[in-house]
Parts: C-alpha cells; sequence; structure tokens
C-alpha cells in the first residue's frame, strides 16, 4: 500500500475503542477528548496497517502539542515509531510530511510570517525555535522553517540545528516575496 499524504480527520469520540472503529485507511485518524483532548489515534500512514496512539495529555506522560489552524490539524513534534515499520512523519496542517527523501512534501510558509520570524530573532543570543514560537504564539514547524529559510538566505545563523540569531538588522524585500517552499 502507498504512503498517504494527508491525514482524514474522522470525528471526535471520548473512548479509544470508538477511535480505533472509525480508522479504515492509512492516514485515518480520530481524536479521543473527554473533557480535554487525550489522544489522537490514526491508522499508520505508511500503510503497514498497524495503529498509532499520540499523547496529547502531558498529566500522563511525554505528549505531543495539538495545533489547529483554518480547521486544519498540526501536531508537535514529529512521529517516529521505534517499532514495526520505523515511519517518521510530520502532520502538518493536515499534510503528512515524511521525514525520509522517498515521498517527501514540501510546505509552503507566507513571506510576511518569515519576517516576523527575523524580527524575532536576536542579533546576539542563540534563540531556540520552541522560544520564538511561544512567544509568537505560532507552530513550531512553521518557526523552524522559516528560520531555515533565513539561514539559507544568509540573513541568519544556526547552532546544534534548532537554535538561531539573525545577522544583520533589516529583511531583506526585495530578495523575498510572496510564499516561500520549503524544504522541511
Amino acid at each position: 500500500m502507498n504512503k498517504a499524504h494527508h491525514i482524514h480527520l474522522k470525528g471526535i469520540v471520548d473512548k479509544y475503542a470508538g477511535a480505533i472503529a472509525q480508522l479504515h485507511t492509512p492516514g485515518d485518524c480520530t481524536m479521543v477528548v473527554r473533557g480535554v483532548a487525550r489522544t489522537i489515534v490514526m491508522m499508520c500512514p505508511d500503510g503497514c496497517g498497524e495503529t498509532i496512539a499520540v499523547n496529547l495529555d502531558s498529566r500522563v506522560g511525554k505528549a505531543w502539542r495539538k495545533y489547529e489552524h483554518n480547521k486544519k490539524l498540526t501536531i508537535y513534534p514529529s512521529v517516529w515509531r521505534d517499532t514495526g515499520c520505523r515511519a517518521h512523519f510530520i502532520v502538518w496542517n493536515d499534510l503528512i510530511i515524511w521525514c525520509d527523501s522517498e515521498g517527501a512534501r514540501h510546505p509552503t510558509i507566507d513571506v510576511s510570517f518569515t519576517e516576523t520570524v527575523f524580527n524575532n530573532l536576536s542579533n546576539n543570543n542563540f534563540v531556540h525555535y520552541e522560544s520564538i514560537a511561544e512567544s509568537l504564539q505560532a507552530i513550531p514547524w512553521d518557526v523552524l522553517w522559516a528560520c531555515n529559510e533565513l539561514v539559507r538566505r544568509g540573513i541568519a545563523q544556526v547552532v546544534n540545528r534548532n537554535t538561531f540569531r539573525k545577522i544583520g538588522i533589516n529583511f531583506p524585500h526585495s530578495q523575498i516575496s510572496g510564499r516561500i517552499n520549503i524544504r522541511a
């Protein structure tokens, strides 16, 4: 079976068993909510046929963060299965972005957002992209990809793949316009 490239939210239920019953094809998912979002239950988008439970409730252990924007779902960080098919992927705006080279999709982000990220970088200190995302109330993936684009354009520096600072004080409007195609 082919890898899925989109998630398909099938509904919201209050029990795990109800979530499982709604999964039929790779990328199908259901959210378990009891007062708060507890879990996203997903048919593995790799096509292996297994079910993945992504914990959203930090009270019971390691938890992913859920973002909803324009009725599209993003979870952070990536999902990396350490058993079975070993799938590694990002769920971003209902897209599944594979973290291997095969089947990779490339998201686009708005230049004005990239400029906002640039303006929130320090000239002196390296700042973790998650801190910038938190201060902007933004999706961490968007901030990371904007920071990487700034590095690619030579107007920011990176250390350890996740902390960034800007070079210079002005955003180069003449070099960047519209939407930017990002290599995740």
